[in-house]
Protein backbone atom coordinates (compact mmCIF):
# COMPACT_ATOMS: atom_id res chain seq x y z
CA UNK A 1 0.00 0.00 0.00
CA UNK A 2 2.79 2.43 0.91
CA UNK A 3 4.69 1.62 -2.25
CA UNK A 4 1.63 2.29 -4.38
CA UNK A 5 1.01 5.62 -2.65
CA UNK A 6 4.66 6.63 -2.97
CA UNK A 7 4.70 5.62 -6.65
CA UNK A 8 1.55 7.63 -7.36
CA UNK A 9 2.89 10.65 -5.48
CA UNK A 10 6.22 10.45 -7.34
CA UNK A 11 4.45 10.20 -10.68
CA UNK A 12 2.25 13.18 -9.81
CA UNK A 13 5.26 15.26 -8.81
CA UNK A 14 6.96 14.46 -12.12
CA UNK A 15 3.97 14.98 -14.42
CA UNK A 16 1.91 17.74 -12.85
CA UNK A 17 4.37 20.66 -13.22
CA UNK A 18 4.43 20.11 -16.98
CA UNK A 19 0.66 20.08 -17.09
CA UNK A 20 0.43 23.22 -14.94
CA UNK A 21 1.87 25.40 -17.67
CA UNK A 22 -0.70 24.07 -20.14
CA UNK A 23 -3.65 24.68 -17.82
CA UNK A 24 -3.89 28.45 -18.23
CA UNK A 25 -7.32 28.89 -19.75
CA UNK A 26 -8.53 31.36 -22.35
CA UNK A 27 -9.96 33.46 -19.51
CA UNK A 28 -6.50 34.10 -18.07
CA UNK A 29 -6.99 31.99 -14.95
CA UNK A 30 -3.91 30.14 -13.82
CA UNK A 31 -3.68 26.45 -13.10
CA UNK A 32 -2.48 24.95 -9.85
CA UNK A 33 1.04 25.56 -8.59
CA UNK A 34 3.39 22.89 -7.27
CA UNK A 35 5.98 22.90 -4.50
CA UNK A 36 8.62 20.26 -3.76
CA UNK A 37 10.72 20.50 -0.57
CA UNK A 38 13.56 18.01 0.05
CA UNK A 39 15.56 17.45 3.23
CA UNK A 40 14.24 20.67 4.77
CA UNK A 41 15.91 21.77 8.00
CA UNK A 42 15.46 24.93 10.02
CA UNK A 43 16.93 26.65 13.05
CA UNK A 44 14.38 25.19 15.45
CA UNK A 45 12.14 28.09 16.43
CA UNK A 46 10.91 29.22 13.03
CA UNK A 47 8.78 27.00 10.78
CA UNK A 48 10.64 25.56 7.80
CA UNK A 49 7.45 25.54 5.73
CA UNK A 50 4.09 27.16 6.35
CA UNK A 51 1.60 26.26 3.65
CA UNK A 52 -2.05 27.20 3.26
CA UNK A 53 -3.37 25.38 0.22
CA UNK A 54 -6.54 24.23 -1.45
CA UNK A 55 -5.33 21.05 -3.08
CA UNK A 56 -3.01 18.40 -1.68
CA UNK A 57 0.01 17.98 0.58
CA UNK A 58 2.03 14.75 0.81
CA UNK A 59 5.09 14.39 2.98
CA UNK A 60 7.35 12.41 5.23
CA UNK A 61 9.91 12.86 7.97
CA UNK A 62 13.18 10.90 7.69
CA UNK A 63 13.65 8.10 10.24
CA UNK A 64 16.83 9.62 11.67
CA UNK A 65 15.53 13.22 11.95
CA UNK A 66 13.06 14.95 14.27
CA UNK A 67 10.22 17.18 13.11
CA UNK A 68 6.89 18.58 14.18
CA UNK A 69 4.05 18.85 11.68
CA UNK A 70 0.83 20.72 12.47
CA UNK A 71 -2.04 20.05 10.05
CA UNK A 72 -5.19 22.17 10.31
CA UNK A 73 -8.34 21.13 8.49
CA UNK A 74 -9.72 24.51 7.39
CA UNK A 75 -13.38 25.28 6.69
CA UNK A 76 -14.55 23.94 3.34
CA UNK A 77 -11.92 21.20 3.64
CA UNK A 78 -12.41 17.87 1.94
CA UNK A 79 -11.00 14.69 3.42
CA UNK A 80 -9.43 14.58 6.87
CA UNK A 81 -5.61 14.44 6.85
CA UNK A 82 -4.03 11.02 7.34
CA UNK A 83 -0.78 10.21 9.13
CA UNK A 84 1.03 6.87 9.29
CA UNK A 85 3.56 6.33 12.07
CA UNK A 86 2.37 8.85 14.68
CA UNK A 87 -0.91 9.25 16.55
CA UNK A 88 -0.76 13.02 17.08
CA UNK A 89 -2.42 15.31 19.60
CA UNK A 90 -5.22 17.84 19.02
CA UNK A 91 -4.25 21.53 18.63
CA UNK A 92 -6.03 24.70 17.56
CA UNK A 93 -4.85 27.60 15.42
CA UNK A 94 -5.94 31.06 16.51
CA UNK A 95 -8.16 29.44 19.11
CA UNK A 96 -10.80 28.26 16.66
CA UNK A 97 -9.39 26.13 13.82
CA UNK A 98 -8.95 22.47 14.84
CA UNK A 99 -5.87 20.51 13.87
CA UNK A 100 -3.46 17.79 14.87
CA UNK A 101 0.19 18.01 15.91
CA UNK A 102 2.57 15.18 15.00
CA UNK A 103 6.06 14.93 16.54
CA UNK A 104 8.89 12.52 15.96
CA UNK A 105 10.62 10.81 13.09
CA UNK A 106 9.89 8.24 10.43
CA UNK A 107 6.26 9.13 9.75
CA UNK A 108 4.28 10.04 6.63
CA UNK A 109 1.37 12.42 6.18
CA UNK A 110 -1.13 13.41 3.53
CA UNK A 111 -3.93 15.91 3.19
CA UNK A 112 -5.75 15.54 -0.13
CA UNK A 113 -8.72 17.21 -1.77
CA UNK A 114 -9.42 20.07 0.59
CA UNK A 115 -8.28 23.27 2.22
CA UNK A 116 -5.42 22.88 4.73
CA UNK A 117 -2.84 24.78 6.76
CA UNK A 118 0.37 22.79 7.27
CA UNK A 119 3.21 24.05 9.50
CA UNK A 120 6.53 22.17 9.48
CA UNK A 121 9.34 22.56 12.04
CA UNK A 122 12.48 20.47 12.40
CA UNK A 123 14.66 18.58 9.93
CA UNK A 124 14.55 15.75 7.41
CA UNK A 125 11.22 16.82 5.93
CA UNK A 126 10.14 15.98 2.38
CA UNK A 127 6.97 17.71 1.19
CA UNK A 128 5.03 17.71 -2.09
CA UNK A 129 2.13 20.14 -2.48
CA UNK A 130 -0.12 21.26 -5.29
CA UNK A 131 -3.05 23.60 -5.70
CA UNK A 132 -3.76 27.23 -4.92
CA UNK A 133 -2.62 29.03 -1.78
CA UNK A 134 0.22 30.72 0.06
CA UNK A 135 3.66 29.44 1.05
CA UNK A 136 6.35 30.62 3.48
CA UNK A 137 9.78 28.96 3.40
CA UNK A 138 12.74 29.42 5.74
CA UNK A 139 15.82 27.23 5.97
CA UNK A 140 18.66 27.38 8.43
CA UNK A 141 20.46 30.69 8.79
CA UNK A 142 23.70 29.06 9.96
CA UNK A 143 23.82 25.63 8.24
CA UNK A 144 23.19 26.77 4.66
CA UNK A 145 24.77 23.71 3.06
CA UNK A 146 22.52 21.30 5.00
CA UNK A 147 19.15 23.04 5.02
CA UNK A 148 17.58 21.26 2.03
CA UNK A 149 16.12 22.45 -1.26
CA UNK A 150 12.84 23.61 -2.72
CA UNK A 151 11.45 23.76 -6.24
CA UNK A 152 8.44 25.69 -7.47
CA UNK A 153 6.43 24.63 -10.53
CA UNK A 154 9.11 22.26 -11.82
CA UNK A 155 11.99 24.76 -11.70
CA UNK A 156 15.50 23.65 -10.77
CA UNK A 157 15.93 22.98 -7.00
CA UNK A 158 17.26 25.89 -4.93
CA UNK A 159 18.67 26.00 -1.43
CA UNK A 160 16.14 26.87 1.27
CA UNK A 161 16.22 30.63 1.94
CA UNK A 162 17.98 31.96 5.07
CA UNK A 163 15.20 34.50 5.60
CA UNK A 164 11.48 33.95 5.25
CA UNK A 165 10.43 33.79 1.60
CA UNK A 166 6.71 34.23 0.85
CA UNK A 167 4.93 33.51 -2.41
CA UNK A 168 1.60 32.53 -3.89
CA UNK A 169 1.09 29.01 -5.15
CA UNK A 170 -0.91 28.58 -8.36
CA UNK A 171 -1.75 32.22 -8.99
CA UNK A 172 0.24 32.70 -12.19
Amino acid sequence: MRRILLSCASLAVLLLPAAAGARVSAHGKSGPGYLVVRKAAGDGGHPVVTLVVKGFVLGRVSPNKEARIDIYHLPRAGHAPQVVGDSGVPVTWRGRVPGMEYNGSGFRFRAIGGYYRVVVRGAGVYLFAGGHGNVELRGSSFARSRDGTYSLDGAAPRSMPGRTLKFDLGRG
